[in-house]
């Protein structure tokens, strides 16, 4: 087990960049959304380059998470996405199977990479087991989907990999959300890129 700077034991942790409580624009039903930090593809106009960093973001332990997951009111489901989650896949497995474990909780995955690449990765399939619906395949901005429609550019695929949800979850979301926190930091959310 991890030892803190303090010299007390840890559990499994995760880096991310933030969480937000309630989301309707990413996936189906209120969601809370985890963006992990570290993301070595570089995509043109990436919509978060700020989590590219690998040393950037905050470290958080998994059980830490669960606590907060747990204690939402109302959510539907978990939605992570990045940075690229792939990059903590035995972390990120962790956490998602502890979902699986602890509550009824859908999840939805956002990753660069293919469903193919992410299982030949180390800890890929193990990831892929725990999540219901995966966006996979890199952004690419000439192909964004203008109208808002899912996945957001046309060489994106939404995979869906228990029979929780289909495509007709995926009609009329929110393309777009704008939160003001008490601390007057502005968070954008949403498969509607911001130019």
């Amino acid at each position: 087990m991890p030892v803190g700077s303090a010299g007390k034991k840890t559990g499994p942790v995760l880096r991310i960049h933030g969480f937000l409580a309630g989301s309707y624009a990413n996936g189906p039903g209120k969601r809370a959304v985890l963006w992990v930090q570290g993301c070595p593809l570089a995509c043109p106009r990436c919509w978060n380059p700020g989590l590219q960093d690998p040393g950037g973001g905050r470290t958080v332990g998994i059980e830490s998470l669960i606590n907060r997951l747990t204690a939402l009111p109302d959510i539907e489901g978990l939605t992570v996405s990045g940075g690229e989650p792939t990059e903590q896949a035995a972390a990120l497995a962790l956490l998602l199977e502890t979902v699986r474990q602890r509550t009824d909780l859908s999840v939805l995955l956002f990753s660069g990479r293919t469903m193919t690449r992410i299982k030949a990765m180390a800890g890929g399939s193990r990831l892929l087991a725990a999540i219901d619906v995966l966006i996979d395949g890199p952004y690419d901005h000439r192909l964004a989907n203008a109208d808002g429609a899912w996945p957001a550019s046309a060489n994106q695929n939404i995979l869906f990999l228990t029979d929780r949800y289909t495509l007709c979850d995926f009609a009329d979301l929110p393309g777009l959300e704008i939160f003001i926190r008490p601390d007057g930091t502005v968070v954008t959310t949403g498969i509607l890129g911001v130019e």
